[in-house]
């Protein structure tokens, strides 16, 4: 299901929701218009991830080259799925030392239903679980005031799909993050 949500539309939510949902300012989940995206290099990572789909499906997880892109390592997150495609295990494989310090997350190997914090103010597991659902990208921008009130701060995430196999399942993810000043 592709949501888009505005500024506008969540100051105007019920307080009840206003904790957890108030820091988004745009979500489309799956990612259908690319335009969206505000950033520069988010779109040329997307590009990338276009240029070496295989017809319908993700691009094989050994295509992606971080060193493509040295200059985003430090905000880039790596998950893995450890489980089923239907029974998911999500497992955060690496998380770049700007956006772990920022948010306030494990550099690697942690499962995701153990960053509670992040997990439960992210929406993560359900935006997995999209990706791998419907093999296409996320995309969203966020507002960090669910993070030690740091309302200051805007973010922007792209997430990528991809698959080990050739046959396989989705099973890995790349999200890159902007962090910009609010405007």
């Amino acid at each position: 299901m592709r949501r888009m949500v505005t500024s506008t539309e969540k100051h105007n939510a019920s307080s009840q929701n206003s904790n957890k949902e108030s820091h988004f300012l745009l979500e489309e989940a799956p990612l259908m218009d690319p335009s969206r995206i505000r950033n520069a290099r988010l779109r040329e990572i997307l590009d990338f991830w276009e240029a070496h789909k295989r017809g319908d499906d993700v691009p094989l997880w050994k295509t992606f080259n971080p060193m493509e892109f040295p200059d985003m390592l430090p905000t880039i997150s790596v998950f893995s799925n450890e489980g089923t495609a239907e029974e998911p295990d999500y497992l955060l494989r690496v998380e770049g030392e700007r956006s772990a310090e920022i948010m306030g997350l494990p550099t690697s190997m942690t499962s995701v239903s153990k960053l509670h914090s992040y997990f439960s103010n992210t929406k993560l597991g359900e935006q997995l679980d999209i990706m791998a659902r419907h093999k296409r990208p996320i995309y969203f921008i966020r507002n960090l005031g669910w993070k030690d009130h740091r309302d200051y701060i805007n973010y922007e995430i792209l997430s990528l799909p991809f698959a080990t196999e050739a046959d396989g399942p989705v099973d890995r993810f790349l999200s890159v993050k902007i962090f910009t000043p609010r405007d």
